[in-house]
């Protein structure tokens, strides 16, 4: 059964064409906002985009409207999203006042568009009024002829007035007349839920990773260790690095190499949004059973000095997230962009990478034929590193999991 991810309510031009989508706080256990906190809401919207499993945004290209409370924009928390991506939507409920005013001139300045949502011609808002590119008007508060009646007072602003609530044809068309460019609204579509499944990392392991990404003397191989004794967060970066908000598009073939092409700011933010969403269950056996599969890869690939260690790593520790995630495993590669190299090798036990995951798996599963058809010292070293291998996800698992 999949997850209830969000919800998303679609926005169209003057020619019904769509134009974007705003993202709305939904959960497997129909809370609402209220119920959750404005910022939990946001984050787990902005984790679910970017490092969920769901087809509905595989070839998403519209902005996504997403509702921001005063204290997330303040934080920065939401900024490991690509600026061309989304709106930013400062609720009704805010309050405005210097600090919000010049949070919103240093994000414009780096590409961040806002606006201003269930907009009730409020005097608070003035001095927001040439920092936002959209102005969604709220329809339904007072009659639509004294709403309209407003609109005049706006019309030195260069953002474009949505007209938000759209119940009926009639409304529609004295909107289209009244000059509104977007419309949005039940009489065009209603919210649809969109289902996938959720990832979620361990509490300690996010913790330990974000411990690391905040110390001053952390080395990019510190992290890319601590990283992946978390195979869930390994999966969640390399969503990130191919989602609909971010739009990196980077083939990855190791842990270092996401870290890298993600950079340790964009490291700690996505940390920070993880962890605050992050549910604190976790299958140890099965991360144990990935990791130890993981490191015997690669410790036998450098018994064996084949090139890129590291990339057997890599195939190892994700050749069984798909159990770990529960979800089919074609699905969860359609929506990371790994290099062909580890896909075969996951896929279909091809090259080097792959013939070595075959050996180990066999191991696992106490199929014999071809790990005894090796010769004497290949045989040696893969039981060399499938028991130390075992050691160290032991004692991994220890530190990580205070099992």
């Amino acid at each position: 059964m999949q997850d209830i991810l969000m919800a998303r309510q679609p926005i169209f031009d003057r020619n019904r064409k769509l134009y974007g989508f705003e993202l709305l706080f939904r959960n497997q256990r129909q809370q609402a906002v209220g119920a959750v906190g404005g910022d939990k809401a946001t984050s787990q919207v902005v984790v679910n985009l970017c490092t969920s499993i769901s087809g509905q945004f595989a070839a998403f290209n519209q902005p996504l409207f997403i509702n921001i409370t005063r204290e997330f924009l303040l934080s920065e928390a939401f900024f490991p999203i690509e600026p061309e991506a989304v709106v930013m939507e400062l609720l009704e409920e805010t309050d405005v006042d210097d600090d919000v005013r010049q949070a919103m001139v240093a994000w414009r300045k780096k590409g961040f568009r806002f606006a201003l949502d269930d907009y009730l011609f409020e005097s608070k808002f003035d001095i927001l009024l040439p920092l936002v590119d959209f102005v969604k008007v709220e329809l339904l508060e007072y009659p639509l002829e004294e709403t309209l009646g407003k609109l005049d007072r706006l019309q030195n602003f260069d953002f474009q007035l949505v007209a938000e609530k759209v119940e009926s044809q009639d409304v529609f068309k004295r909107c289209m007349e009244a000059g509104f460019d977007l419309f949005q609204g039940y009489f065009l579509a209603q919210p649809d839920q969109v289902y996938g499944t959720a990832v979620a990392p361990s509490y300690q392991g996010l913790m330990q990773v974000l411990s690391l990404v905040q110390s001053e003397d952390a080395s990019i191989e510190e992290l890319s260790r601590s990283v992946s004794n978390e195979p869930r967060l390994v999966y969640q970066l390399l969503r990130i690095l191919n989602s609909p908000a971010c739009r990196l598009h980077r083939k990855i073939e190791n842990i270092k190499e996401a870290l890298v092409y993600l950079g340790l700011a964009q490291l700690k933010k996505w940390t920070l949004l993880i962890l605050f969403t992050s549910s604190k269950d976790i299958e140890l056996e099965l991360v144990r059973i990935l990791l130890t599969r993981a490191r015997t890869c690669e410790l036998y690939a450098s018994l064996k000095r084949l090139n890129n260690p590291e990339n057997f790593f890599m195939t190892g520790l994700l050749s069984g997230v798909d159990l770990l995630l529960k979800t089919k495993r074609e699905s969860v590669f359609e929506q990371i962009n790994l290099s062909d190299e580890i896909r075969l090798a996951i896929m279909e036990f091809k090259g080097p990478a792959g013939n070595t995951l075959k050996l180990v798996t066999d191991i696992e599963k106490g199929s014999w034929d071809a790990v005894n058809a090796l010769d004497l010292a290949d045989y040696r070293n893969l039981f060399s590193a499938f028991n130390e291998a075992g050691l160290w996800a032991h004692e991994t698992l220890e530190i990580v999991y205070e099992t």
